[in-house]
């Protein structure tokens, strides 16, 4: 998780879902990059009925500095946080863990690591003009069970939670985003995955009411963040068979 003392945190209130019959989404909030002082939004999180967001920033210099804002939205009412809640925080730990609530499935990562081929030369060329275009390119992947939950290619591997949300341990399900930033839903042990849609999205957290997935848009090459709150099809909102 990413250094807590870097912390933008938002908080809204978002009312209950009516009963959906297929794949809706609402944009709850957007947040732009000055709001958050060029930095990117870290966490999304539950507590009860409300969603708590972190955004990160480095301050002018490179100190570290905290600070809270309260963003206005229509229809969505915001309350200023000094400190991340509680529940917000037990929320993450659960949601990020590579264990299933009910033990059923287990994330794991690998990392492959090799040199970008740069025509031909000598290993000594090659070292040389990989330092130039980027250096050593690292494919990070994670997985649950057979199915390949995201792929990548960058310098830092993702962060626990930060592509993957467990449901709620009676639904035994996982919510995560795919390499391209699309939106899935598999089973607790990986079987079954289904593409919910398409997006550039991150930050995936399952409500702890089984009815929704929160997600972060990146929009404008991340000049600004929607807070996408997509209603989960029935078949998502029941206990899993």
């Amino acid at each position: 998780m990413m250094p807590r003392m870097l912390a933008i945190v938002f908080a809204f209130v978002v009312a209950p879902a009516s009963p959906q019959r297929a794949v809706e989404r609402d944009v709850v909030v957007s947040i732009t990059e000055a709001e958050l002082r060029g930095g990117v939004v870290t966490e999304i999180t539950w507590d009860g009925g409300v969603l708590v967001l972190q955004g990160v920033f480095v301050a002018p210099g490179g100190e570290l500095k905290a600070d809270y804002l309260v963003v206005p939205a229509e229809g969505v009412e915001l309350r200023h946080l000094t400190v991340q809640p509680q529940a917000s925080l037990e929320y993450w730990s659960l949601k990020s863990s590579r264990l299933s609530p009910t033990g059923l499935g287990r994330i794991e990562s690998t990392s492959d690591s090799k040199l970008p081929m740069y025509g031909v030369g000598t290993l000594e060329q090659r070292v040389r003009d990989a330092q130039d275009m980027g250096g050593v390119q690292t494919r990070h992947l994670l997985r649950l069970g057979s199915t390949v939950l995201h792929d990548r290619t960058a310098e830092v591997p993702p962060y626990d939670g930060e592509t993957y949300s467990w449901s709620p341990a009676e639904l035994n399900r996982l919510a995560y985003v795919d390499g391209k930033g699309d939106l899935w839903v598999a089973m607790a042990d990986g079987s079954r995955p289904q593409r919910l849609l398409r997006g550039d999205f991150t930050l995936p957290a399952w409500s702890t009411d089984g009815r929704a997935v929160a997600v972060a848009e990146r929009k404008e090459g991340g000049k600004r963040w929607d807070i996408v709150l997509v209603h989960l099809p029935e078949e998502f909102r029941q206990p899993a068979r």
